[in-house]
């Protein structure tokens, strides 16, 4: 593999164009939208910066060869073709799985130990010792993509995928993805100088990452491992180099408005927790209220905030109250607000009784879920 690489950066769905403008201001300038992500091209500095700054990128895949998806076969030629010394240290070990866009594979397992096999037999072909399969915490993690009439072999240049910030470190139910979270404060084009409400603020994440946007602390910060760190072309001092100046572009003295807030004691301490750990906990104010007795403190701002929908607490019907209840203080306290509801059961959004200005599909995850976007005006605007 040589530079310039073609890469991949994974998104979660409906967000491909929020995550392609984020590309272009970290400096990508060719991008083409695919479903599920945007490919461009770049060098090893790209692939430093995008994983270090990325928000809304869940994987960066590094393409290592097309595939000819005829057969299982014609996959283990394909794979086996490569100079793969090249790319393997003695010690390294990898991992192989195989998705496919459609039905051509009944067993994408048997595929992906295909795969496998074309390198440990390339390296016996070779007289050279072979390297090891480590299923959960390999050097190289590969991947192999089968779409309907061509195929993929891709390599995860991040790692653990880069919603994993490092920040959120007490187990939560049902916690809200960073990444979704950072796509969809860019979508609501929130900015710094607008104070920002997650009345069920859950462990956090929306506040947190509210300020590590607004400050321009890069999503990476504190994550000490990366998938790149084992390519060939992978260079300490340059990589140190790129850190240090994204590191000095953080503005500290940015001044914010955000509130969290949560009926859950527990929630309010776990939020507590991983703003600490995020650095951020002095931007944010956290308390402890239920939500029929939330105001806002300021005239104007912007709710963003994912409330239950019964998969954690399983009470569907104290639930449509809670919506309507909260659809009733939205009206009563928040006008001149926009407002946003990350809504993971749909059948809740009528219960608000207000009407949408954006209704955007999402995935949230297993879950067919919703963004829902109210603009509160003052009086004008009849509820349905």
């Amino acid at each position: 593999i040589q530079s310039p690489y073609k890469l991949y950066l994974t998104c979660p769905k409906g967000f491909e164009s929020i995550c392609s403008q984020e590309l272009k201001s970290i400096g990508i300038q060719h991008r083409k939208i695919n479903p599920g992500g945007v490919s461009f091209s770049g060098n090893m500095d790209d692939v430093y910066k995008v994983n270090y700054l990325s928000r809304t990128g869940m994987v960066l895949w590094l393409e290592i060869c097309t595939l000819n998806t005829k057969n299982e076969q014609t996959i283990y030629d394909s794979i086996l073709q490569n100079n793969w010394n090249q790319l393997f240290q003695s010690n390294y070990t990898f991992s192989f799985k195989c998705i496919q866009r459609g039905k051509q594979f009944k067993n994408t397992h048997y595929i992906a130990l295909k795969g496998k096999d074309s390198i440990v037999d390339y390296f016996n072909n070779n007289n050279l010792p072979r390297p090891n399969v480590e299923k959960s915490d390999a050097n190289l993690n590969f991947l192999i993509l089968v779409d309907k009439h061509s195929g993929k072999l891709l390599l995860n240049t991040s790692g653990a995928p880069l919603f994993k910030r490092g920040y959120r470190t007490v187990p939560h139910d049902a916690p809200l993805n960073e990444t979704v979270a950072a796509c969809i404060l860019k979508t609501t084009d929130w900015n710094s100088d607008i104070p920002l409400y997650d009345p069920f603020c859950g462990s956090g994440t929306i506040p947190i990452e509210a300020v590590r946007l607004a400050k321009n602390i890069p999503s990476g910060i504190l994550r000490k491992k990366w998938g790149f760190f084992s390519l060939p072309e992978f260079n300490k001092s340059r990589w140190n180099e790129i850190k240090k100046n994204e590191d000095s572009k953080i503005d500290s003295s940015i001044k914010l408005e955000i509130h969290g807030s949560d009926i859950q004691n527990f929630c309010i301490q776990t939020s507590k927790i991983h703003a600490k750990h995020a650095n951020v906990l002095n931007d944010i104010k956290f308390r402890n209220t239920d939500v029929n007795h939330w105001v806002p403190f300021t005239d104007n701002g912007m709710i963003i905030t994912n409330p239950p929908y019964g998969v954690r607490l399983n009470q569907f019907k104290n639930l449509s109250q809670l919506y309507s209840d909260f659809g009733d203080i939205l009206k009563n306290n928040c006008e001149g607000f926009k407002a946003y509801l990350i809504c993971g059961n749909r059948e809740f959004i009528k219960n608000i009784g207000l009407k949408t200005a954006l209704k955007m599909p999402l995935r949230i995850g297993k879950l067919d879920g919703r963004l829902v976007g109210f603009e509160l005006y003052k009086g004008s605007k009849k509820r349905n």
